[in-house]
């Protein structure tokens, strides 16, 4: 995928980069209000993004969805003008597996061109929202793979990631073994997407803007830093 890195993006830039890839779910249950919520939240926080100088300036992002197939919905880029394409959900499907590993596929050629110019970057995001379980031809196999890949890139600080599960009918085991580093997944109802997609705008600020160290987005019991919502504040205020 490293063919489709478009060094004109950068112009002269020398901005440390953060890039984000969003892997969502957008399997039949997900439809109706859940996939309206998402929608509204991915919005609101591309506008956090480009609202503020120093995240539009740094923060690259890309979504992939995975239902009746996995589809790059955006590739990294210069986010267009007109806004985000509309996601829709509209099968039984789940193949959690293989929509993460194409998203670490474009983080890991995203990267390999950051290099290739000599520029600098954070660790990357990778952000999994899901209401269900691995399902599909191989989906099982996929998602052990895809947990392995995960697993070793997070246990050598080339990887953050955000494991997130919508709803009461999430495989939580399977999701929590996405990352070695949080405790648990996160958990949330569709109707706190907003609240969700506040947080990790505030969060990628921070971390651009203020130096947050990454592990803070590990650490239940970090203060915040900068304008930035811990993860320990961010259960709170789901709860209020």
């Amino acid at each position: 995928m490293s063919e489709n890195f478009n060094a004109s993006e950068f112009s002269n830039s020398t901005k440390r980069r953060l890039p984000i890839c969003f892997c969502l779910d957008t399997s039949g249950s997900m439809m109706g209000n859940p996939i309206k919520q998402l929608n509204m939240g991915l919005a609101n926080f591309i506008a956090s993004i480009k609202a503020n100088d120093d995240t539009k300036a740094a923060t690259d992002i890309a979504i992939v969805t995975f239902g009746s197939s996995v589809e790059i919905v955006m590739p990294f880029g210069k986010i267009k003008d007109e806004g985000l394409p509309e996601i829709s959900a509209s099968t039984t499907l789940t193949p959690i597996g293989e929509g993460i590993l194409t998203s670490l596929e474009l983080l890991n050629a995203r990267k390999e061109g950051y290099k290739e110019l000599g520029i600098k970057y954070y660790q990357p995001w990778l952000v999994v929202i899901t209401d269900g379980a691995p399902q599909g031809p191989n989906s099982m196999a996929n998602m052990e793979l895809a947990i392995k890949a995960c697993n070793e890139l997070e246990s050598e600080d080339k990887l953050v990631i955000f494991n997130i599960g919508v709803g009461s009918s999430v495989d939580y085991d399977i999701l929590k073994r996405v990352s070695i580093k949080r405790e648990e997944p996160i958990s949330v109802s569709s109707g706190d997407f907003g609240k969700l997609f506040e947080f990790l705008g505030s969060s990628s600020s921070s971390i651009v803007s203020s130096g947050m160290s990454d592990d803070a987005l590990y650490n239940m019991d970090t203060e915040p830093q900068g304008e930035s919502v811990d993860v320990d504040d961010f259960f709170k205020f789901m709860e209020e």
